[in-house]
């Protein structure tokens, strides 16, 4: 008779690939980041791995899923505070993605905007993942860009969908931009753009 299935390691070994999945998307990117080198840093047996992913592209698109959703709780976390005002929360919600991006030393950047820029135009299935992602991302900031005078902010002339959508669009660019710098300088100037401050570089 088979032994029963230890569920608690099980499931481990699952997050233990992400882990050492999403670790090696950022250190390099995907396409240059081994199955079996991914197996050995883990320690999880190939037959594990299949067991969770048919293939290369579905891990790499849980790896994808996994982010977002550790990325969406915390922008919630964030954007939905009551003990602060709106704006106050915005302004949170990138001071505290722009001190990610320091303790990495503005190396990396965004996990999400790596594999976009890497495979979005040549793979649908991860096109439309990661479509998903920046659709949902952008839907919790639309909610609290409904409560905030987006004449503040400078983008009174877009409804809060188009404003959460451009703030994005130009929170990623700053984000590709600090990968070439190495530094804080592009997120500084986003911050300063947007909630007209002097900013301090980190």
């Amino acid at each position: 008779m088979a032994r029963p299935r230890d569920q608690n390691t099980h499931m481990s070994h699952r997050e233990k690939l992400l882990d050492v999945g999403e670790r090696a998307f950022r250190t390099t990117s995907f396409s240059e980041s081994g199955i079996n080198e991914i197996l050995s840093e883990s320690g999880v047996p190939k037959g594990s791995f299949y067991h969770h992913f048919p293939s290369k592209e579905a891990f790499g698109i849980a790896v994808a899923d996994r982010y977002n959703e550790q990325q969406i709780e915390a922008a919630r976390l964030c954007l939905e505070d009551p003990s602060l005002p709106h704006i106050d929360r915005l302004r949170r919600f990138f001071e505290q993605a722009r001190s990610e991006m320091a303790s990495r030393k503005f190396q990396q950047g965004c996990l999400m905007c790596n594999l976009a820029t890497e495979l979005a135009d040549e793979r649908p299935a991860f096109q439309a993942a990661l479509d998903a992602h920046w659709s949902g991302m952008t839907a919790v900031l639309a909610e609290c860009l409904e409560n905030i005078d987006l004449s503040d902010i400078g983008l009174q002339h877009l409804t809060p969908a188009q404003a959460a959508d451009w703030l994005m669009n130009a929170w990623s660019g700053a984000l590709t931009r600090m990968k070439v710098r190495g530094n804080d300088e592009p997120l500084a100037l986003f911050m300063q753009t947007v909630f007209k401050t002097k900013e301090r570089h980190q």
